[in-house]
């Protein structure tokens, strides 16, 4: 080769972004360039007269994958590989690796090797392989929500169903099916309301229905639709049509509709329904609290299986040994097998391992306890025990206020039973410890802090009276907030998010049910309180009377 052709690809050896190795027919280095210096830390000194493989560091160096790279090395074989190192002072990168031999009158005569560093792209394809797990984590984590869901809105009473923009069924529950004598899912998702099978006039009455909705955004609450069933007779169901919106545009519509035929039974179904939409609410929330308890137990009793397997396969080995007649062959191989079983590791592992399952399927224990309390109807005005009912609520409400507040619970055990409407006193507890929450996590939005706030219950026995006290350090009320609180369909939230009725239908339990009061202390600013008073003595006429 010319003398100026080979200086010109020296200059370009010297000045290229990756390395260059050039080495002799006995694989030793006899030159790097600039970049290899840079990307390795050895320098050029420090490099020559090494073998290339005697520069890789790190666990590749103990890999199958590292042995056939250095046998090509060795034989001035081509190679090519990407692996993980580490440079001379210790820092971790990858490199993508490609040799080639020299060769000259058919002899081989040495290797050239170009080496990139890939680290950047590696460190990208790790991310997002961890993007993907995640995302997978997700989707099992989402689809073990939407079960849970399905599961409480086919347990609701009261009918369910929902549409997409264009007015097309979606889903809805087994209350919806039944009253309208669908057999099954399969016969109206996908098809509009005059495509269904069913002789029932409620289908036009609805559709008048969410056509408003659809057309003006706005929720229609509480509207009387009435059905009449062939050869039955006439029902009245009430029925409110929410907007689903995404984007700021309705992108479908959500029923839900109860049979008022009855007014004492409809006064009852409206109680329970109101708890359970509560448990709707907070479905997503109470999934994911029972979801992190299951999965830790689930990967220590996948633990528990693969050491008892290890410690089975062991036991099996030492029921061989029996049949060893050579008494030192036999102690040797049993101290090969004990060895092997690592019984220190199992012996130190397997009891936590069994103690924080059982710590999780506690856990999952009291949530699901706390979910059937709080969902039970109630039989009237008994005495109950109200500390319960308060530390049952703000368990189920647990994921409004978890990722908001610190909750400080102080129940005076002196309160003992008070004869109350147990299920609707619950809904009382949970109207006011929700609306706290949303209190709090307001005023750390326009704040701009991540500093969780306070939620404070307490009871406590004053006189012929058990006080319920529930307090937060959320943005607080004015004056003329706090006095008009309790008016029916008054609300502070933006559209959408409230119906100003969760506080009214509260003050209605309270003062007019049970005979007690409500007293709010609030400034802006400064959180509110609400204290729920119940008397301990109520008329003997309504005492165990039905609750409505």
């Amino acid at each position: 080769m010319p003398d100026d052709e080979t200086a010109r690809l020296a200059l370009v050896a010297r000045h290229t972004e990756d390395g260059v190795v050039i080495s002799g027919a006995d694989g030793r280095i006899e030159w790097v360039n600039e970049a290899f210096e840079r990307m390795s830390g050895y320098s050029r000194e420090a490099a020559v007269g090494r073998r290339r493989v005697d520069l890789v560091r790190g666990p590749f160096t103990r890999t199958a994958e590292f042995a056939r790279l250095a046998n090509e090395l060795a034989t001035l074989a081509p190679a090519t590989a990407e692996f993980a190192t580490r440079t001379k002072d210790g820092q971790p990168y990858w490199v993508a690796m490609s040799v080639k031999p020299v060769v000259e009158d058919g002899r081989v005569v040495g290797s050239i090797g170009v080496e990139r560093d890939v680290t950047s792209r590696r460190q990208a394809e790790e991310r997002a392989r961890q993007t993907l797990r995640r995302a997978e984590s997700l989707a099992v984590a989402l689809r073990y929500e939407k079960t849970l869901l399905t599961r409480v809105l086919g347990t609701i009473p009261h009918v369910v169903w929902w549409k997409n923009a264009d007015l097309r069924y979606v889903g809805a529950n087994t209350a919806f099916l039944t009253l309208r004598g669908v057999r099954s899912q399969a016969e109206i998702v996908g098809r509009l309301e005059g495509q269904l099978d069913t002789t029932d006039d409620l289908g036009p009455q609805i559709a008048a229905l969410e056509n408003q909705v659809v057309a003006t955004g706005e929720p229609v609450v509480d509207a009387t639709v009435t059905l009449v069933p062939p050869g039955g007779e006439v029902r009245t169901i009430l029925v409110s049509v929410l907007p689903n919106t995404e984007g700021g545009e309705v992108a479908g519509v959500i029923g839900i509709g109860a049979d008022i035929s009855q007014v004492t039974e409809l006064e009852r179904q409206l109680a329970q329904a109101s708890r359970l939409e509560s448990i709707g609410q907070l479905a997503a929330g109470i999934a994911h609290e029972i979801n992190t308890p299951v999965q830790y137990v689930s990967d220590n009793t996948r633990f528990v299986s693969e050491s008892f397997s290890g410690v089975l396969a062991g036991l099996e080995q030492l029921t061989a040994l029996t049949q060893e007649p050579d008494a030192a062959a036999l102690r040797r191989r049993l101290g090969e097998v004990v060895s092997s079983l690592d019984l220190d590791f199992v012996a130190e592992e397997v009891p936590s391992a069994l103690a924080q399952s059982l710590e999780g399927l506690e856990r999952v224990a009291q949530i699901v306890r706390a979910m059937k309390d709080f969902s039970h109807p109630g039989t009237g005005r008994v005495q109950t025990d109200l500390n319960r009912v308060v530390e049952t609520t703000a368990q189920v409400s647990r994921s409004e206020w978890k990722y908001l507040a610190e909750l400080t619970l102080e129940l005076d055990p002196a309160v003992g039973l008070v004869p109350c409407f147990e299920g609707e006193l619950k809904q009382v507890v949970l109207n006011i410890i929700v609306n706290a929450a949303q209190a709090i996590d307001e005023r750390r939005r326009a704040e701009g802090t991540d500093a969780l706030g306070h939620l404070g219950i307490s009871t406590r026995r004053l006189g012929d009276e058990a006080l319920v006290v529930i307090s937060d350090d959320g943005t607080g009320m004015d004056e003329a907030t706090v006095l008009r609180v309790f008016d029916p369909f008054f609300t502070t939230k933006g559209v959408g998010k409230g119906t100003g009725q969760g506080l009214s239908l509260s003050h209605s339990i309270v003062v007019v049910k049970h005979g007690g009061r409500i007293d709010i202390r609030s400034k802006p600013g400064h959180g509110s309180t609400f204290t729920i008073a119940l008397p301990y003595a109520v008329a003997d006429d309504a005492e165990g009377e039905e609750t409505p």
